[in-house]
């Protein structure tokens, strides 16, 4: 699970690291770690669509996961269409050349990045 920070008023993200999940659920007292450290006022969601705009097999899973964060945290959660942030993220790493087992686990954090930004562009 990939994740970033943004200042609205800048309009900037960035990556901060990926967090680990087990069957498909995050390590909360991390994830809580983190929320406390940096307090955020928004959550924002990669929203997994197939490439047609249709619901992904996941899509039920992430929903819930939103839900949960929307409770425990009590924060509102934006969702922004998260197709081929993947392979954005990766042809960001590859003109950067900085590709390697353990940047691997950042691609994550990138495509958190690459959502982050979205949400960005379309607030203006």
């Amino acid at each position: 699970m990939g994740l970033a920070v943004g200042q609205e008023v800048t309009q900037t993200a960035n990556t901060l690291y990926s967090l680990k999940a087990k069957n498909g659920k995050p390590d909360w007292n991390d994830l809580d770690k983190i929320v406390g450290d940096w307090e955020p006022k928004l959550f924002v969601l990669g929203n997994p669509l197939n490439m047609d705009g249709s619901k992904s097999k996941i899509k039920e899973h992430s929903d819930r996961f939103s839900n949960l964060i929307r409770e425990r945290y009590k924060v509102p959660v934006e969702l922004v269409d998260e197709r081929l942030t993947t392979k954005e993220a990766t042809s960001r790493m590859k003109l950067k050349e900085i590709i390697s087992n353990k940047k691997y686990l950042n691609r994550h954090s990138l495509s958190a990045k690459i959502i982050l930004e979205s949400w960005f562009r379309e607030k203006k």
